[in-house]
């Protein structure tokens, strides 16, 4: 920090003040002039250009430009004012991978390609906008939040090296040699090795993969390979609004740039294969697989076991045992290894210390193919890592795991030093074979399942948007989401409060749904067919309107179910009749009863008010911090619903309001087993 003091004391002498950050044009981009720092100290440019081990990596940084329509080189960026996190190689780590992807010893880096110089410089540079850079104690495994300069996510890990020191892997490949170099525009990190980031699709990385040939052969043979090539929205691309209205309807906030496409698969290994269902190994001639026939007939036998009903057989319908075998493996969204269960502020949890998990938490995902299925993913202090279809019971004091009857899959982030993530998606190795048995709908699946909205829109997830540690406004066009639409009257907002801002949603963010807003959904499927009950943030404040919800299988035709929720109501009015919890048991039960005969239910326990990123210990239940804005659960609908049903609510505002607003939190599927069971449903 004495390097800072310095700088602040450089400041107040020579009276240098710093103007625009950068300056756009229609036509171009280019480095604003005045914000090039004049005064003493080093920006992260000129460091690199000053030190004998990053000179190499400062040449190639003149020569890459910021745009294809630019005047500017990324040298002059990163001699601007801002806040960037640089994965700097060595002169060393760039010799070599020129050496070898040239072929030639001692290669004259001033001969380096266009696209190679880009490729090297665009993956090496984060730019952290108006957060600070990161430090390497910012890290945690997985995706660093911020994308780097060609939109792709960086990935850490932690290793032992010599001596048992602790190592810090970026991107699989590289190693931090120097971290935490400060300087005047963020933080330099010297890496090893040049940071790779693969530009293959998914599918083609895992077939690159030395270890997943029986997996790749199952999704050429599908088809499944084929179906997740896109890579991002050339339409919207071209011809999306640039901006979008804030809350109060000003059109002052930019909608996002682009609208990428992602996957996440989970794969078994060959040797997983071989170990947990006999099938034979790969063999392998000149990189060919020469018993696919073998592998396939072995596999056929097994997925037909596990999926007798799936009776087609062409390989490549959704109906073939194989074909829905490997869909169940397939989630429509590129989801990073830390957001594959979201922690934020559940109880017990402090977000500051990432790595001492609480109670458990859920992620719920529907996957890929025409047999809609759910696939859930656990992790909390006690399941050893991230599991798939895990099952236990709880005790209900403190929803710690009382008795694990099925320990569910475990979840690698890694395949060793295979590259993982792709241009678009991820692929996780995973412990065990991956199938929708039927105890996952009847025994993992049987319970109260319950969603944040934003886990639920694969477009939010994809391009980085979900959770995001940024407090602004992030309004979206008409369009960008498959899964929920609206009017051209209806303004939709997302607000993240993952940067401290105390709010008693679930999971910390929310939809906010403004004007006279008039929006439906796609609902996620049921595991089974039964009675269930649809439930619905509804919350508490007088600065709400007044909402009609309508629900069915047409998307334009839906049907208006009970009257309009009115959502000024105070939680303690007749209409709902909220009590906040004391002591006394009975009490608490008989509220509960009384304000479900109202179609009301209070905020689940589970998670809590944020406390900028010390342990949670209001639940969201009995805030009393948000005693009057409490995010009530709506009971929507109750019937028979069956997995196979595609169906849909609409939520309209009934008020001549061009500011009224609905707000998109949580919604629960919860089936008449738990909700009217023996024992009743849990507060959590």
């Amino acid at each position: 920090m004495e390097k800072l003091k310095q700088i602040k004391c450089v400041r107040l002498l020579f009276g240098c003040l710093l103007l625009a950050v950068f300056s756009f044009s229609s036509c171009q981009d280019k480095v604003d002039e005045s914000d090039i720092f004049t005064f003493m100290g080093e920006t992260a440019f000129s460091y690199l250009q000053n030190n004998e081990d990053y000179t190499d990596f400062a040449y190639i940084l003149s020569r890459v430009k910021l745009s294809k329509k630019s005047e500017s080189e990324l040298s002059q960026l990163l001699s601007a004012r801002g806040n960037y996190t640089v994965f700097a190689p060595t002169n060393k780590a760039i010799r070599h991978y020129l050496d070898s992807i040239y072929e030639t010893p001692n290669f004259d880096i001033t001969l380096i390609s266009d696209s190679i110089a880009d490729y090297i410089a665009r993956n090496s540079i984060i730019d952290n906008g108006d957060n600070e850079a990161y430090q390497t104690t910012d890290f945690q495994i997985g995706a660093l939040e911020k994308t780097n300069m060609d939109d792709r996510y960086i990935t850490i890990e932690y290793d032992t090296i010599a001596n048992g020191k602790l190592a810090i892997i970026v991107n699989t490949r590289s190693r931090i040699v120097q971290g935490d170099i400060e300087v005047i525009n963020g933080y330099i990190h010297g890496l090893d090795a040049v940071l790779e980031l693969s530009r293959a699709t998914l599918p083609s990385l895992i077939q690159q993969a030395d270890n997943l040939h029986i997996f790749y052969e199952l999704l050429r043979t599908t088809g499944w390979a084929d179906s997740m090539k896109r890579v991002r929205d050339e339409d919207y691309e071209e011809n999306h609004p640039e901006w979008g209205r804030d809350l109060n309807g000003n059109l002052s906030v930019r909608n996002p740039e682009h609208r990428y496409y992602g996957y996440t698969i989970f794969v078994e290994t060959d040797s997983i294969f071989n170990e947990k269902w006999g099938i034979p190994m790969p063999v392998l001639a000149n990189g060919i697989l020469q018993n696919s026939a073998e592998i396939m007939e072995a596999i056929k036998q097994r997925c037909e076991a596990e999926y007798p009903d799936a009776t087609n057989q062409d390989i490549t319908n959704v109906d073939n045992a194989i074909n829905r075998f490997v869909a169940y493996h397939l989630i429509p969204a590129r989801i990073t290894w830390d957001r594959l269960v979201f922690h934020h502020i559940e109880l017990g949890y402090a977000y500051s210390m990432p790595d001492q998990l609480s109670i458990n938490c859920f992620e719920y995902y529907e996957t890929m193919g025409s047999t809609r299925r759910l696939l859930k993913i656990t992790e909390g202090k006690t399941t050893e890592g991230k599991r798939i279809n895990r099952h236990c019971t709880y005790n209900l004091k403190d929803y710690s795991e009382k008795e694990v009857d099925r320990p569910g899959i475990l979840i690698s982030n890694t395949n060793g030093s295979n590259l993982n993530n792709s241009t678009n998606g991820f692929y996780y190795p995973i412990d065990d074979i991956l199938v929708y048995d039927e105890d996952v709908p009847g025994v993992v699946l049987n319970e109260r399942i319950r969603w944040d909205i934003s886990s639920l829109l694969s477009e939010l997830i994809t391009n980085g948007y979900r959770a995001i540690f940024d407090a602004g406004q992030h309004p979206f066009p008409k369009g960008y989401f498959e899964r929920l639409t609206f009017t051209d009257e209806t303004r939709c907002v997302y607000l993240p409060y993952q940067t401290g801002a105390s709010q008693s949603n679930y999971q910390a963010d929310e939809f906010n749904m403004r004007g006279q807003y008039d929006l439906t959904f796609r609902l996620p499927p049921v595991p089974y067919e039964g009675t269930w009950e649809l439930r619905f943030s509804a919350s508490s404040n007088p600065g709400f309107g007044m909402a009609q919800f309508y629900f069915g299988t047409n998307p334009k035709n839906l049907i208006a179910v009970g009257l309009p929720v009115d959502l000024r109501l105070a939680t303690s009015s007749t209409a709902i009749g909220y009590r906040a919890d004391t002591e006394d048991e009975d009490h608490n039960e008989q509220n509960d009863k009384d304000m479900r005969n109202r179609g009301y239910m209070k905020p689940p326990m589970h998670d809590g008010i944020s406390r900028q990123g010390a342990v949670v210990t209001e639940p969201m239940r009995n805030s009393t911090t948000y005693a009057g804005y409490l995010r009530l659960r709506k009971i929507i609908w109750t019937g028979n619903v069956k997995p196979s049903d595609v169906l849909y609510v609409r939520v309209k505002s009934v008020l001549e309001n061009a500011n009224a607003c609905f707000l998109l939190d949580l919604m629960e599927w919860c089936p008449k087993s738990v909700y009217n069971g023996p024992e009743g449903e849990d507060k959590w």
